[in-house]
This record gives structure tokens, sequence and C-alpha cells, in this order.
């Protein structure tokens, strides 16, 4: 309890006291308003900030720990950066050896002249004169045995020509009579092998059979065997 000044006549009265007793007046009660606590600040996540939490968790993701920030972001911030240390250590576990080359002996690397003698060299070999033989007897099981196979041919070249289009192409003795005698036409038109032949040459050509001419055996794609 405490006294106050009274307003009408001056004088000192109760503050619980209804009216003056000096004179009468009515005591005016002094009503103090309680004061609010301040309520803190809390920070909000920038659309940058939230993107180098995002891609950088380890990095930002700790200055959710200072003050300002709400507890929803600190959770969500510091939860992110966990599942990405997780999901980093994860993957490192589970990563593939790494295998060892250096005593691995390394494969033979075949060359394109190894490939083609291996090719040739496992080819069945004929005579021009057995290819001959094998049409006049009959067309069709020679054009199953030779026609779109490849396969090697010995001979005696008994001409050097040119087609209609100028590739040349020889003749090998051993045809049913000297008009009817095997052709064959070459792969590489320009090898400089073909401008050295000479009637009576003997040669092995590794071809791939194209049918017959009247009886005539055909032979395309040749390459000389050497």
């Amino acid at each position: 309890m405490a006294l106050i000044e009274c307003k009408e006549c001056s004088k000192q009265v109760s503050d619980s006291a209804v009216s003056c007793p000096n004179c009468g007046a009515p005591v005016a009660t002094v009503y103090v308003a309680p004061v609010a606590a301040s309520q803190p600040v809390t920070k909000s996540v920038g659309f940058g900030f939230a993107l180098g939490i995002f891609f950088l968790p380890w990095i930002f993701g700790w200055f959710l720990l200072g003050r300002g920030y709400s507890p929803r972001a600190r959770v969500l911030g510091i939860g992110w950066l966990a599942l990405t240390a997780y999901l980093f250590f994860a993957a490192k576990d589970h990563a593939p050896p790494t295998i060892s080359t250096s005593s691995t002996p390394p494969k033979p690397v075949v060359s394109q002249q190894e490939a083609r003698a291996s090719r040739i060299a496992s080819l069945n070999t004929f005579t021009a004169a057995q290819l001959a033989a094998a049409y006049d007897r009959n067309t069709v099981a020679a054009d199953q045995q030779f026609k779109g196979k490849q396969f090697k041919v010995t001979g005696v070249v008994s001409s050097i020509n040119t087609d209609f289009r100028g590739r040349p192409y020889v003749t090998l003795q051993g045809g049913v009579n000297q008009f009817m005698e095997p052709q064959f036409s070459f792969e590489d038109a320009k090898d400089p092998a073909i401008a050295r032949l000479q009637k009576g040459s003997k040669v092995t050509l590794a071809c791939t059979g194209n049918g017959d001419i009247a009886k005539t055996p055909m032979s395309e794609d040749c390459e000389f065997v050497r």
C-alpha cells in the first residue's frame, strides 16, 4: 500500500482508499499496463542460402546452428547434411575394387596382313582344271560348291585381258577348250602385280566364285597369294 496525492486537495491519501478522507473526492486508481516480453527475431533461409545447403551441405549446413534460425530449418538442414554424408560413405564402401592391369599381359595385336594371311591359309585349294570340269559336269552342283564362296585356285596364265569396263582379268589353262577357260577378275584393279603377269606364268589366286557364263567359270575379287 502506498500514499498518493489527492488531485482535489493535494493531501496524502492511501492508494487503496475509495475517496479522500479530507475532501471526499474519489481516489483515481493508476493502472500500470504489463510490459510484454520481447519476441526473438527469427531469421529466414533465403533462396541462395537454400541452394548452398542443397548442393554443399557440409559447408552451408553448419551456419544453421547459429542464432536466429527456426528449429524446423535446423532440422531440415542438418538432416540433409547427415543424409548426404551417409550416401557418400555408402557409395564409397560399395565401389567396385580397382583391378590392376599391370600384371596382365597385353593381348597380341593381330595386324591386317596377318589376319589376311590366316584367312587365305584356311581356304580350300583347287586347280583351274578342276573348276572348269565341275561346271562342265553340272552347273547347279558347281554353283553350290563355288558361287559366293571363297577358295584358292592355281593354274597357268593363258591370257591377260580387260573387260568392257576396263578392269583387268586373267584366264587360266584348264578349260574344256581354249574359248571356255576360267576367268578371274581382281579386287584391286591397280595391283602392279597384274601388269607383271605373262602368259605361261604359274599363279595362285584367292577368289570368290561368281557362277558361270555359258559353262565358263567366272570368279571375282581375286588377289594374289604370295
